[in-house]
């Protein structure tokens, strides 16, 4: 099975292009990223970098500017999943081309971390335990419990739905929710939001 018949049989989302590096999944309310086995350093992986890569040619790879948007939404607590894949050969080679894809698991991403010296921003990623892709879903009802002890930003949210807002994230900070392609975050101590 390829990568794009993963994220579009098994996950339900097609993926925007053949190349991305995977994208927001809204029936699962979960963002799921393509990961390397092979950068995996530890128990962290890395998942975004500040410095644009770019083409052969000099240009800002399109996947990386995708991926740029999509890593605000993790920020603002949608929750993370890695899809891991593995090219099979050494970390300096020139090219990666998938070779293997762990079709059946999907593995959590946690503890988002900037690494100043290199630029880029990493995750850990729980590899003991793996995840039934059929398992993975944004719990939406125990977070809208969590979010409920916070009084001012439950009633931002509350007026929010009757607009058509849908909770998609949480985090310690921030509530995110999305309508169509629009996305906004409420602050959970006074309840104020931004709009992106």
């Amino acid at each position: 099975m390829g990568i794009n018949e993963f994220f579009e049989k098994i996950l339900g989302q097609k993926l925007p292009n053949q190349y991305s590096w995977g994208c927001y999944v809204p029936a699962r309310k979960a963002m799921c990223w393509t990961v390397w086995q092979e950068e995996i350093e530890g128990n962290r992986v890395e998942v975004h970098s500040d410095v644009p890569y770019r083409t052969k040619a000099g240009h800002v790879n399109r996947n990386w500017t995708k991926r740029k948007e999509e890593f605000e939404l993790v920020q603002s607590g949608v929750p993370a999943y890695g899809v891991m894949i593995s090219c099979g050969k050494s970390f300096d080679a020139d090219s990666w081309n998938i070779q293997e894809l762990n079709s059946h698991e999907i593995f959590e991403l946690s503890d988002l971390e900037f690494n100043e010296r290199t630029k880029k921003w990493t995750m850990v990623i729980d590899v003991n335990s793996p995840i039934a892709v059929e398992e993975i879903k944004f719990d939406q009802n125990k977070a809208i419990s969590t979010l409920e002890k916070h009084t001012k930003a439950f009633k931002t949210y509350e007026k929010a739905t009757k607009l058509g807002w849908e909770l998609i994230g949480l985090n310690e900070q921030t509530a995110s929710l999305s309508l169509n392609s629009k996305q906004m975050d409420i602050v959970l101590s006074d309840g104020s939001y931004v709009r992106k």
